[in-house]
């Protein structure tokens, strides 16, 4: 059975009704099917799990642009725009799933596992069994799948059937040479999860070009570039990605961004851009309950996921995000570590205030 567990910033992430700044701040965005199911169609998912609803993303848009400095709308780059965003952040999940600092502290249980060790060592296939199920199932751990291979023959192999993002290397003892292992942090699953509750999307995860599992069914084929899509009726841009497969071997990865509406692509594309970004920190809040006893796992999760620096303070006081940029405005723009940001912030339990820096478009 699949280990449920993940890397400690993301487990945080639990059930947790959607806050009403999102249909207040963003309004483009809305929350996704908390499990996605392998082989539903979108009659098996909840309305509101296969896209964005219609909560005024118009007059959020809106309310972004500078009367000051009217921009010309964004018009038919509104769905590239957005898609761009979407695609970095479900490639920042992925990144996270190989080189976080958790994957690398679970790394360090697999290559420094005296049982294991030992148990290569004195060819215990038995114990190198026990060995590899400890580890895959020590509470507090995450690994969902670990493989070990001896003499180009697997040995051990405990885990998930469908797992993504695989990491490798040497088990050694004494500068010798004992093994080779597979490791994962998530299995494939997860990831659509993460992808659909993060960036409030459908996501459909493909292997040798057949579906695996995701939001919608029937899945649309993919080929190997941006194509347009409908689903049931509805339309979306199909931007495809593509991700390891454990142990070897490649997964496509769809990310479908249902198209904008006519009075979002009038915007400018500065601001979908930063309303994109917005929706996109305002899901990953909407995950961590209680938000106040999590405001680091917000900041870390944003970064980690975006590459953009995040913040929460209440007036004056810093409560997580450390080092504050000297002038830090609600909203505009900034130049800090640099480069231009631009200030997506909401007080979602106030007087706390998070302020999100999105990459200026």
């Amino acid at each position: 059975m699949p280990n449920a567990r993940r890397p400690v910033a993301l487990r945080l992430i639990v059930a947790l009704a959607v806050a009403a700044i999102v249909g207040a701040a963003l309004g483009a965005r809305i929350e996704a099917d908390p499990g996605p199911v392998r082989g539903a169609s979108t009659r098996d998912v909840p309305t509101h799990a296969t896209g964005r609803t219609a909560l005024s993303p118009a007059a959020v848009l809106a309310s972004l642009e500078r009367p000051s400095s009217p921009a010309p709308a964004c018009g038919a780059a509104t769905a590239t725009t957005i898609a761009a965003i979407d695609t970095a952040v479900a490639q920042g999940i992925y990144a996270q799933e190989l080189h976080s600092r958790e994957v690398s502290r679970d790394l360090a249980h697999v290559t420094g596992s005296q049982a294991l060790l030992s148990a290569l060592a004195g060819d215990d296939e038995a114990a190198v069994q026990a060995a590899v199920h400890t580890i895959v199932y020590t509470p507090h751990w995450h690994i969902v799948r670990l493989r070990i291979v001896k003499a180009g023959r697997v040995i051990a192999d405990v885990g998930g059937p469908d797992v993504i993002a695989p990491v490798s290397g040497t088990l050694r003892e004494n500068r010798r040479t004992l093994a080779t292992y597979v490791m994962s942090v998530q299995d494939d699953l997860g990831y659509v999860k993460l992808i659909s509750r993060f960036i409030g999307i459908p996501v459909d995860l493909y292997r040798k070009g057949a579906f695996l599992m995701g939001t919608l069914q029937p899945a649309p084929r993919v080929s190997g570039t941006a194509t347009a899509v409908r689903v049931h009726g509805s339309p979306y841009l199909l931007e495809p990605l593509t991700a390891r497969a454990f142990p070897s071997g490649q997964l496509g990865i769809a990310l479908l961004i249902p198209t904008p509406s006519a009075a979002v692509s009038a915007a400018s594309c500065a601001s979908v851009a930063l309303a994109t970004w917005g929706s996109i920190a305002v899901h990953v809040a909407a995950r961590l309950e209680p938000l106040q006893a999590h405001y680091q796992a917000l900041v870390d999760v944003l970064h980690g996921t975006t590459g953009g620096p995040a913040y929460v303070r209440a007036g004056a006081k810093p409560i997580a995000g450390g080092t504050l940029p000297a002038h830090l405005p609600t909203s505009g723009l900034i130049s800090y570590g640099g480069r231009s940001w631009s200030v997506f912030s909401w007080e979602p339990v106030p007087p706390a205030r998070v302020y999100f820096l999105t990459p200026a478009y």
